[in-house]
């Protein structure tokens, strides 16, 4: 394993992962670096990482965002990311 994730990941899925990641932190403040860092180990141990599970990562990060305005602003702008790959 990298210290971004396993190898079999895509690089482009890494690429997301890292811009939805900066968004999260941006979103929840510098505590965000270690909830980023658990959903992240917890998402790639559950499956094989396809680019379609972006959006389970995408869940994993969004319920530890408990006001449900800032967790909604947080979805579209990772809606937002997604679009731009």
């Amino acid at each position: 394993m990298t210290p971004t994730g396993p190898k079999h990941v895509l690089p482009i899925l890494l690429e997301i992962c890292a811009a939805v990641d900066g968004l999260f932190i941006e979103t929840v403040g510098p505590f965000g670096a270690v909830v980023v860092q658990e959903a992240r180990a917890s998402w790639l141990a559950v499956r094989r990482v396809r680019t379609s599970d972006i959006e389970f990562y995408i869940a994993l990060l969004a319920r530890e965002i408990p006001d449900s305005a800032t967790r909604a602003q947080f979805i579209a702008g990772t809606r937002e990311l997604i679009g731009k790959y």
